[in-house]
């Protein structure tokens, strides 16, 4: 796989450009043609009701300036349907009290919003059932990603599975949604039923396409006659599973024409969870957005694209002018930052935090049945506390934070805006601190760089007193009412190291060597040697290498190193001989540690609390809140 870098300059929109114009859907009039993506946040309550931190997600992305909200995956069937976790529930008629709060919430702050009905059908485990049963599916036995082997829905069962779609849009209306999203997407049941691998069914249900597309087809039929022609009825699907025996594009495309005639609008994305690295992208902005321009082709009803397109704006902007789509979806963007359309609108493009694409808030929360969390956007989930946070401290202190790295630029973004004077100090001759070693190789290089500019707007425009190459030692710590050290990790080894290489983008000398570590950095590290044209091979001291990052980035990296021709050994010793670079697990930083026994003076970040960049976040925000 070749890199493609996305360009962070290619975001400068125009503000009165087409993605800030009003857009259709049916009867119902956006204010512009920015549309949240539904996002799995595991924000509501254990049972599934809507309560306060939903509440509050939602009104800052709606206060963020996108058109319509389309809200995560909402289950018509919690005993076998719902998704693994705790989604929002619209099974019963007793939820609709809390769903209506939503929607006010969002209606206050200017936006619309749609609810997303949901069944996963073989996209479940028997342990997330409510009696212990196997998950449903079209055929029996053909198991997902979550690898709990289906049964088959009896023909005599499909009307009642119709049904309880209609009967969750019948409850969306009377909450008072603008609209109703059909979950067609991502391998899900009305996928199922419309894809080759998963329906092998030879009743009416199954084999010719347009058996295939019948449950689909009936249920939009059914859905339509609950809420009547106002209503503007959505339809998300994926447009082709790009894998063995999978849906083909051409049957995607065939099935967008059955539909045109039926919704309102197309919501289109790609692949499933056993493609996972399809339908939630690590590799270069775009890559689903052609589904979505190719569907527009073929049908009259809008389109809506999706895929890392924050990086794409400019792109955007010139295709719903030409007519290649409608609307944009941010998905993964909203959780980094709600206010990416307001902050775009203004002009303030480099103000984004924007996504990095590294698939913690998936792999790491959503997967393992926690709620979402984002490693750049401590807010995320705490909407309601970080406000709190950000109001103006009772009594205005003097606050010096060492270290520039993720963690101390937030406490002192934080600190400075809750009116305290700060001073950030580092030795180094740029703030960023580990993440220049992030940026080293390609494979998130544009994102980390992207952040650290962030950064750096952000202090440049606040009241923060910024101090490179200073030495801590140097300082009184007396002159301060509170010391933050957010001096971060050290190697715990004598030899050459990752870090320190690729902060300084300086390879050793050597045509062949060796990286030693089990940690995301030797990946990191492994990867840009190979950049380099250097001969490399990387030892694990574990049965795993990047024991530290998640799965899915894992696998990503992985794949990268593969493509390069890097060699990976587990399980391995560590070399006695040739140029080794060393990337074992780190050791909190030693600075200034007489004085950490000084009631003034807090860790922060990845020296306190073990970890990557969303521990350093983390600390670093909620720690300054506390000041």
């Amino acid at each position: 796989m070749t890199i493609t870098t996305p360009d962070p300059t290619g975001v400068r929109a125009p503000q009165d450009g087409p993605l800030f114009q009003p857009g259709r859907i049916g009867k119902m009039t956006l204010r512009n043609r920015f549309v949240q993506a539904p996002i799995f946040t595991q924000f509501a309550s254990t049972f599934g009701e809507v309560d306060e931190r939903l509440i509050e997600y939602h009104r800052a992305r709606a206060r963020g300036g996108v058109g319509l909200i389309i809200i995560e995956n909402t289950s018509i069937d919690w005993e076998v349907g719902r998704t693994v976790g705790h989604p929002i529930r619209i099974d019963h008629d007793r939820f609709r009290a809390g769903l209506s709060d939503l929607v006010e919430a969002v209606h206050n702050e200017g936006a619309k919003i749609a609810v997303q009905l949901h069944h996963t059908g073989r996209q479940n485990s028997q342990g997330n059932t409510e009696r212990n049963e196997p998950p449903l599916a079209p055929t029996a036995g053909i198991t997902s990603a979550f690898g709990t082997p289906p049964r088959a829905i009896e023909e005599h069962e499909i009307p009642g599975l119709i049904d309880r779609y209609a009967q969750g849009a019948r409850r969306a209306v009377a909450a008072g949604f603008d609209a109703v999203e059909l979950h067609g997407a991502h391998g899900y049941l009305l996928g199922q039923f419309l894809s080759p691998f998963t329906n092998r069914r030879t009743d009416d249900w199954g084999g010719s396409l347009e058996n295939r597309a019948r449950f689909a087809l009936e249920v939009v039929k059914a859905v339509r006659a609950e809420i009547g022609p106002n209503v503007p009825l959505l339809y998300r699907l994926s447009a082709e599973e790009p894998y063995e025996g999978g849906l083909s594009l051409d049957d995607g495309l065939a099935f967008c024409e059955m539909l045109d005639p039926l919704v309102d609008a197309l919501d289109v994305s790609a692949g499933n969870y056993d493609t996972a690295a399809t339908l939630l992208p690590m590799i270069a902005p775009g890559s689903l957005v052609g589904y979505a321009k190719a569907v527009k082709r073929r049908v009259s009803v809008p389109v809506i694209g999706v895929g890392r397109l924050t990086w794409l704006l400019d792109d955007m902007h010139k295709a719903v002018g030409d007519g290649e789509l409608d609307f944009v979806a941010l998905g993964r963007a909203q959780l980094a930052d709600p206010e990416t359309v307001a902050k775009t609108r203004r002009g303030e493009p480099d103000r984004v935090r924007r996504c990095l694409a590294v698939n913690e808030c998936i792999s790491r929360w959503m997967f393992n049945g926690k709620r979402t969390q984002c490693v750049i956007n401590p807010a995320l989930g705490q909407e309601r506390r970080a406000a709190e946070a950000r109001r103006p401290a009772a009594v205005r202190r003097r606050v010096l934070i060492v270290g520039a790295g993720p963690s101390g630029c937030e406490a002192a973004l934080l600190a400075a805006a809750r009116g305290h004077h700060v001073e950030l100090i580092d030795r180094a001759d740029r703030i960023g601190g580990q993440l220049h070693a992030w940026a080293a190789p390609g494979a998130f290089r544009a994102e980390i760089e992207n952040l650290m500019a962030f950064y750096e707007t952000e202090l440049d425009r606040s009241d923060v007193t910024l101090h490179l190459k200073t030495d801590a030692d140097t300082l009184d710590l007396d002159a301060w009412d509170s010391v933050l050290l957010a001096t971060g990790t050290v190697p715990n080894h004598d030899g050459l190291d990752a870090v320190a290489m690729l902060t300084e983008r300086r390879a050793p000398e050597a045509d062949a060597v060796t990286v030693f570590g089990e940690t995301e950095t030797a990946m990191f590290a492994a990867l840009w040697l190979a950049e380099q044209g250097k001969r490399t091979t990387l030892l694990s001291p574990k049965d795993v290498v990047g024991i530290d990052t998640n799965d899915m980035e894992r696998e990503h990296l992985t794949g990268l190193l593969t493509e390069r021709g890097v060699e990976i050994r587990l399980d391995a010793s560590a070399p006695d001989t040739g140029t080794v670079v060393w990337a074992t697990p780190r050791v909190p930083s030693t600075v200034l540690s007489a004085a950490v026994d000084d009631d003034r003076v807090q860790t922060i970040g990845t020296r306190f609390r073990g970890g990557r960049l969303y521990e350093a976040t983390q600390s670093g925000f909620w720690t300054a809140a506390r000041i």
